[in-house]
This record gives structure tokens, C-alpha cells and sequence, in this order.
């Protein structure tokens, strides 16, 4: 076991990177990458697109997607380019916004919550919420209770690799 120099935290070896910070575990970014989907799911749609993927399949990525999802998404993807670019030379603003990764998520959680049942509300359909709504509600507030919870996630967005000037 290694005792990390920032922090008394004892993990493997293996759970740092090149610049010794803790990596990130995959729930965390399942959780990301989930939060993020309005963003990252017209990628992925693009990317299958251009691989061949069947147009039918294509189509039910499309019925995921929703424009009200674009502010959670934005915050989470922030986060998230800020996790990939995580190294000695990153800007000053990525390790503002790194350090405060925690909160951007949570946010984006709460804010899919809310937009979630405020469309549904404006709608009129809360007595018929699709199952898609229920699950996407849940899965919100089981990533919410995770990044709030985790104390590896706390450790994770307390490191950033120290700067090269």
C-alpha cells in the first residue's frame, strides 16, 4: 500500500496514475459520462453512424435524447474534459473547475431531477411518466447519493497533478 503525499490515504499502487493522483474509479465515470449524456450521446449516435450501426438502432438513441438535458449535460461535461485533461500542464481554470468537480456533478444531478419533473408537470403527464423518466430519476439520485457519499470520489477531486511552472 502507498501513502499518497497529498493525502493519508492508503490505496494500491495501481489506483494512481503516471502523475501519482488517484485515478478516477468507473463508477465515477459511468456517473459522468451518464450525466453528460446530451452531450455524449449525439457523439456516440455520430460515431455508430459512421461505423455502420443500423439506422433502427440509431433511432431508439434518439428517443434518450432531449434538449432539457443540454445544462445538467454541459456541467457534467465540463467535469469530464477536466478528468481527460488532468495533467501537469492544464490550465488554471481546469483545476478551478477539477477541484469543484464534486459540486458541478451533484448540480447537474439535481438540476436533471428537477428539469426532468418540471417537463413532466408542464406536460401534464406525472400520472403517465414514462419508464424511461422513472429510471432516469433514480439513476440521477443514485449517482447524486455516490458523488456525495464516496469518499474515494472526494479523494479523487482533491488531487491534481502539481503544475510545470
Amino acid at each position: 500500500m502507498l501513502q499518497h503525499t497529498h493525502y493519508p490515504h492508503p490505496y494500491p499502487l495501481s489506483h494512481y496514475d503516471n502523475q501519482m493522483c488517484l485515478k478516477a474509479p468507473m463508477l465515477l465515470w459511468v456517473t459522468i459520462l451518464y450525466l453528460s449524456r446530451a452531450i455524449t450521446l449525439p457523439i456516440a449516435m455520430g460515431i455508430g453512424h459512421a461505423a455502420g450501426v443500423d439506422n433502427m438502432a440509431i433511432e431508439k438513441f434518439h428517443e434518450f435524447w432531449s434538449a432539457y438535458g443540454l445544462i445538467p449535460s454541459l456541467m457534467a461535461a465540463l467535469v469530464l474534459i477536466t478528468l481527460i485533461r488532468r495533467v501537469p500542464a492544464a490550465p488554471d481554470w481546469m483545476r478551478w473547475v477539477f477541484a469543484r468537480g464534486r459540486i458541478f456533478l451533484a448540480a447537474a444531478a439535481i438540476s436533471d431531477i428537477a428539469l426532468l419533473w418540471t417537463v413532466s408537470i408542464r406536460h401534464g403527464a406525472v400520472e403517465n411518466l414514462a419508464l424511461w423518466s422513472i429510471v432516469s430519476t433514480a439513476l440521477d439520485a443514485a449517482f447524486l447519493a455516490y458523488i456525495l457519499a464516496s469518499r474515494r470520489v472526494r479523494h479523487v477531486f482533491a488531487e491534481f497533478p502539481l503544475s510545470l511552472t
